[in-house]
């Protein structure tokens, strides 16, 4: 008696192997996408899903639908303009602590070779891994208005004659989160770039020298352009993210003061859901922003494959 194997066309158990073997990467893949979709997409769909009710998460209050009326009471809070300003401000005064000092840094310690050259990398890069609420416990008593380090220089020197309260004082307190938050993520950019600039070919300095060019030419002739698409990258990272790096800086010294001075858009969702319990307003300004920053990336994208340049 022949079994269905043998009496199976030749080419049958090929083309079942040869599908096994198509669907093994997708098996591979399929704890990732689970977990991402899990944890990622499921929130994402139930946000965009929240912003059309209004909710205040108190156990046993159900959602009510109210429409598009959460976006029109978005745009009418008295929050909103100033979290949109400070947000622009947070994202543009990054970049020259995400972008120009780091990229500077990189090139200058380049040179720099052996043991000396990790030690300087590593001193940049220690802010970074330091955790936020650690940073700002130590800044909070570095610019503490009575006993902090920052202003008894400042009285000893006679620049003022008596404490400044740096994160009460509407003009010093989104300055502050600017400058803690720019000076730890120095070190983060400075890596990515050294990193970037030792990938390139050793070669083009040695022609650009035999022809004469300074260091100051060399890197303006050969290592920018060639770091164009880590630029590029740091930048889209730097406007997408600024408002989230700057988050729990503003959570644990201002609090978004004083009088909304130095809240952001990331800090602003955050009250309207747990401060004012308002979860439907809170999932509307994120559903808002959600499109906008996508909007940003998918430009940036395209310029970033416009104006890169590769070096292949």
């Amino acid at each position: 008696m022949k079994t269905a194997a043998m009496t199976a066309p030749p080419g049958a158990v090929s083309h079942k192997k040869i599908s096994l073997a198509k669907l093994k990467p997708y098996l591979f893949m399929l704890p990732a996408v689970a977990l991402i979709g899990f944890w990622v997409y499921k929130p994402l769909c139930q946000t965009l899903g929240l912003a059309g009710y209004k909710w205040s998460m108190v156990p046993g209050t159900t959602p009510e639908f109210v429409g598009l009326q959460n976006f029109t009471k978005l745009f009418s809070n008295k929050d909103f303009w100033p979290a949109v300003k400070n947000t622009l401000f947070y994202t543009l005064g990054l970049l020259p602590f995400s972008i120009v000092l780091p990229l500077f840094i990189a090139a200058a310690t380049q040179t720099v070779r052996g043991r000396a050259q990790k030690v300087y990398r590593a001193l940049f890069f220690v802010p970074m891994i330091m955790a936020p609420v650690a940073v700002s416990v130590i800044f909070q008593w570095l610019l503490h208005p009575t006993n902090g380090l920052v202003n008894k220089l400042l009285i000893d020197l006679g620049i003022i004659e008596q404490g400044i309260a740096f994160f009460s004082n509407e003009t010093f307190s989104r300055l502050m989160i600017l400058l803690i938050t720019g000076w730890k993520m120095i070190g983060f950019s400075t890596l990515m770039f050294s990193a970037a600039i030792s990938g390139v070919n050793r070669e083009y300095y040695e022609s650009a020298k035999l022809d004469g060019a300074s260091n100051i030419r060399q890197f303006f002739t050969i290592t920018l352009p060639l770091l164009s698409p880590t630029v590029m990258l740091m930048v889209m990272m730097s406007v997408l993210f600024a408002s989230q790096w700057t988050f729990a800086y503003i959570d644990v010294l201002s609090q978004g003061g004083p009088y909304g001075s130095s809240t952001n858009i990331y800090y602003m969702m955050y009250k309207f859901g747990f401060s004012d319990m308002n979860v439907g307003l809170s999932a509307a300004a994120a559903a808002l922003f959600f499109i906008v920053f996508g909007l940003i990336a998918l430009v940036m994208m395209r310029l970033s494959k416009k104006y890169a340049f590769y070096d292949n």
